[in-house]
This record gives C-alpha cells, structure tokens and sequence, in this order.
C-alpha cells in the first residue's frame, strides 16, 4: 500500500510508503527546485560522430514501492555528439511525457494512452549527467524520472552567483495558461529566455500580486525573471 502525502503549497513533498511494518520516507523537489533543474546545462552538438537506439517503456507497472508510475531503464546511456533515438512504449491509457529540459534544444517525446512513438536528440559534446522525467504534473514526483549519462557522466557545471545586491533580469514572451492569485501565481507558455531557461509551459510566483490583475489566459504577455528571486517581476500584456 502507498500514500502520498502534499502538504499545501511547501516546496518539499513526501512520499510514505508502507512494506510490511516499515516506512520509506523520500524527499521531493518543490516548484523552486524544479525551476533549477529546467534550466539548460548543455547544448546538442551540431554534428553527431554516431546513432545510437534506446527502446524504453512508461507506466504503472514498472513502479517500485511508494511509487504510481516510472520509466524503465531509468538509467540510460550514450556517447558525446551521439544521435540517439528513443523509442517509448507508454504501458498506460494515460498521458505520459518524457522530457530532458537541461538540453538545449530540450527534447521531449509525450503522447496519450497506450502505444509507442519515437523521437531524436543530440547528446553534447562533453562528459555529463543529465535528469530525464515525466513532465505531466505530479508524474515526477510519483516516481517518472532517471538519468542520462553522456561518455563518463559528470555533474552538470555550476552557475556563478551573482553578488547579493546584484539584479539579474531575464525578459520573456509567452502565452497565459492559467492565473493562480491565491498563491501570486502564474501559469505561462513561454518562448526560449536566452540564458535561463528553454521554452516551456512554466509555473511562477509574481510578485507584487497585483500584477495579476493585468492579464487573464489566453493573453500573450511580456514578462521580466528576477532569477535571484526565481519570481516574475514585471508582467504586462505583449502588443506586436
């Protein structure tokens, strides 16, 4: 028997599993950690040396204790500037979403319900590892994630902190999804924001919440990132 336990809006999530008279206790990423795992930390290679093909499934049934749903292999590999085409079985009748959102271009590769497609990327041209999940809501957090390990794997390069009294504003373009004022936020698909983050649709908070106010879904806006902040600073409708 599993349970899922999410307590209001807290950027950590448990999941309690129960085997036998124990107790499995793993933390979740929140909203805040999974903007930073969005944004991109490698770059495809303009010509691949190779190809490669990776045949994976999705769904319930691969599903380890505490968890709903996983992917298998959820550990897959390649090598630098490798075509790779991945062939996904999806086992449910649901939507499933594979995604890899540190590449640049991001790939991901979703359909509903049962049946199998297929798509390419590139991996980079260096050593490293890179996350893959489900990137339908919830997915993730129930167990649809894994890795991409390219040649020798590595982590993923730091970003440099700006100094503490330094703004660093990103400007972006997208289309309002939903509008969540109880929690001063906002749903938006957006266009690529050169340097932070690959196009997506994308929850953020915004603050002041009276911005708010200015806009509805279906609005095509332009909006300003504070990326120290991780939060939409500025928000206005977007005029041609």
């Amino acid at each position: 028997m599993a349970r899922t336990l999410l307590t209001g809006i807290s950027a950590v999530a448990v999941v309690l599993a129960v085997e036998g008279s124990g107790w499995a206790i793993e933390a979740i990423p929140g909203p805040e950690d999974r903007l930073e795992r969005h944004r991109i930390v490698a770059t495809s290679c303009a010509q691949p040396r190779g190809f490669r093909r990776i045949e994976m499934k999705g769904g319930t049934k691969f599903a380890r204790a505490g968890e709903v749903f996983a992917f298998e292999p959820r550990v897959i590999r390649a090598e630098r500037c490798e075509e790779v085409e991945i062939v996904l079985e999806n086992t449910d009748a649901v939507r499933h979403a594979l995604m890899l959102p540190g590449l640049n271009p991001m790939f991901m590769l979703e359909f509903r319900g049962r049946g199998v497609k297929s798509l390419r990327f590139v991996t980079p041209d260096e050593d490293i590892t890179l996350d893959f999940h489900c990137h339908v809501e919830t997915h993730e957090e129930m167990g649809m994630l894994g890795t991409l390990i390219v040649g020798k794997g590595g982590e993923p390069p730091a970003r440099e902190a700006p100094p503490p009294e330094a703004k660093l504003l990103y400007e972006g373009v997208g289309v309002i999804v939903a509008v969540l004022p109880r929690n001063s936020r906002v749903v938006v698909d957006h266009e690529e924001i050169e340097g932070f983050m690959a196009a997506m649709e994308m929850s953020y908070i915004v603050r002041p919440a009276t911005l708010l106010q200015r806009v509805k879904p279906g609005d095509k806006v332009r909006f300003t990132i504070d990326a120290n902040k991780r939060m939409i600073v500025d928000l206005a409708a977007h005029e041609e």
